[in-house]
């Protein structure tokens, strides 16, 4: 494991490294006010007065959890968004508050530690997050604070929160009324007192290039962070209930406790328990940041239902390790499963859209109870594949549209009496909310005609090449799954120095015998292998193409993403 810590200051930080991007699957800025109103009153508690002055103590805010390397501009906030988002919002707060006093200079000064101009005259934020674009550089990142969003994610919720809270806390009355040691200083030293005592604050600062490194150093330090905290809080009170239990309680509360870790450790070990049990409790009780299930665990079971809590645990888990990680032995090896294995694939390995175990585990659960029809099961689980792969892998969509919308349908979907209510519940929670939301075509072939494959080179999109070939050859084939020997066909010989031959235009499946019979002839020469083929898209291919190069390519790639928006996205 090759990582660097380095012990400095919030300021230096910042020096060094000139863009912080929170990754699009990092946790939302989700601090509510009894974090960010700890986080300031540490930071005014450390400001003393000296004589005519003030002076700042130092404080230690903790430690930060980089994946980059450090002679890169940008670099990946792997632990520490909370904060790093915090003092930001704080910074911002105090440049406008200089500004009002009529110190621009001053408050310019400031202002660069949340928005600078590099030597291009180009402006730079210092903290990029997908999730909270553009409300968050509107909001916060703006000095002029014009054409402002209006909120739509608990996320900007919690950043508006924030900022005005800082924006009231921030005022002279305040600052005088709470703090005797500000009573007898100007305004201005007081505010440039706080900004020197955020830049001045500690911290050690992990910064590795290895983000499987990066993530393993997170765990160590936080041990998962609120969430283990959180279910070692519920952990303890169900464990000190049970303790005393005439019946032996206590031994079986530990051997499904261990049983569920096992549950999910066997299959895939990189899944954890407050992981999981985050999904459970949102997909059953109510959505809750992490912070906030020991509280909510409290309101919804009561003391004498700890054991049938558990029991639906353990249930529970192991529909949930079926989602994370699928295998048709999950099915008694029935092949009338095969296509749900596939899908339920598709949501993780493929999309890594992990919000989507929320509404599964509430579908699956109702499947096992029969409280929805085989065909309205199957409908339910492809539009919500195909509407993921759409909105989120093609159009690039935030993905926090997801679990709020997801634990609203299952909650509800748990509660349902029959398969007419279930019905009723999807089509007004479900198709009704998400069709208005399903991308144009237009945005859908913008991105689609980007998808690309090459056998040589690690591409990005590789695995999403592959999905898609497989997806529309399984379309042509009218068939419920993939076709078992299938490879990837490059219809123009792949060329390391010409990119476009990886275009999906230039794709193709073909039985993988066939393949490597076509491997190095040209056109002209491979369709007579393509002639060999029984897959009845490469029929249709060879009877349409008898000429084909790269311009012919691109042009087909089009042609490919309107097939797949009409025969597959929309057709469901």
């Amino acid at each position: 494991m090759n990582f660097s810590p380095q012990d400095m200051d919030i300021k230096t930080l910042f020096k060094t490294y000139p863009t912080f991007r929170i990754p699009v699957f990092q946790r939302d800025y989700s601090w509510d006010k009894q974090f960010y109103k700890r986080f300031i009153d540490d930071i005014i508690s450390g400001i003393k007065s000296v004589g005519d002055s003030l002076s700042n103590n130092v404080y230690f805010i903790g430690t930060m959890v980089f994946s980059g390397n450090s002679n890169e501009n940008s670099i990946d906030v792997v632990d520490g968004q909370q904060r790093l988002t915090v003092i930001t919002i704080l910074l911002s707060v105090i440049s406008n508050k200089l500004m009002e006093c009529g110190e621009k200079g001053l408050s310019d000064a400031t202002f660069r530690y949340v928005k600078d101009i590099n030597d291009n005259d180009e402006p730079i934020r210092h903290l990029i997050s997908d999730t909270s674009y553009p409300y968050f550089d509107c909001y916060v990142q703006s000095k002029e604070k014009t054409n402002i969003p209006e909120v739509e994610t608990e996320e900007e919720e919690n950043i508006k929160q924030t900022y005005d809270f800082f924006n009231i806390y921030l005022s002279c009355d305040k600052l005088k009324e709470q703090n005797l040691v500000f009573k007898d200083f100007d305004y201005v030293k007081i505010l440039l007192a706080v900004r020197d005592q955020i830049l001045e604050s500690k911290l050690i600062a992990i910064v590795t290039s290895d983000k499987d490194s990066a993530y393993m150093i997170f765990e160590i330090l936080n041990a998962k962070g609120k969430n283990l905290a959180s279910i070692d809080l519920i952990k303890n009170i169900v464990f000190e209930k049970l303790h005393n239990d005439k019946n032996g309680g206590i031994g079986y509360a530990e051997s499904v406790w261990e049983g569920v870790k096992k549950t999910l450790r066997d299959r895939d070990g990189s899944i954890g328990l407050a992981t999981f049990y985050r999904h459970y409790w949102i997909s059953r009780f109510k959505k809750e940041t992490n912070n906030k299930l020991y509280d909510s665990f409290k309101s919804y079971i009561k003391k004498d239902e700890y054991l049938d809590f558990l029991k639906d645990l353990e249930k529970e888990s192991k529909i949930y390790i079926s989602i994370v990680n699928p295998k048709i032995e999950d099915y008694s090896n029935r092949q009338e499963y095969k296509w749900l294995v596939q899908s339920l694939q598709s949501f993780g390995s493929i999309f890594n859209v992990v919000q989507s175990r929320i509404i599964l585990l509430a579908l699956l659960d109702i499947k096992k109870r029969e409280l929805i029809s085989t065909s309205s099961f199957k409908k339910v689980i492809q539009y919500l594949e195909n509407f993921i792969f759409a909105y989120t892998n093609i159009s690039k969509k935030q993905a926090n549209i997801y679990e709020t919308n997801f634990s609203k349908l299952a909650i509800k979907l748990r509660k349902t009496q029959s398969k007419s209510d279930t019905n009723t519940i999807l089509n007004e929670l479900l198709y009704d909310t998400f069709n208005s939301k399903l991308p144009k075509y237009e945005e859908f072939e913008e991105g689609f005609v980007k998808l690309a494959y090459s056998g040589r080179k690690n591409l990005p999109t590789n695995v999403l090449a592959k999905y898609v070939l497989k997806k529309l050859n399984q379309y042509f084939e009218k068939k419920d799954f993939f076709s078992d020997d299938t490879s990837v066909e490059h219809i123009i010989n792949e060329k390391s120095e010409d990119n476009d031959t990886c275009l999906i235009g230039n794709l193709i499946c073909l039985e993988t015998q066939l393949n490597n019979d076509a491997s190095d002839l040209k056109y002209i020469e491979k369709r007579e292998v393509y002639n060999k083929s029984k897959y009845e898209q490469v029929k249709t291919f060879i009877s349409e193409y008898s000429d084909f190069d790269i311009e012919v390519a691109k042009v087909r790639s089009k042609k490919m993403a309107r097939e797949y928006y009409d025969f597959i996205i929309c057709d469901n």
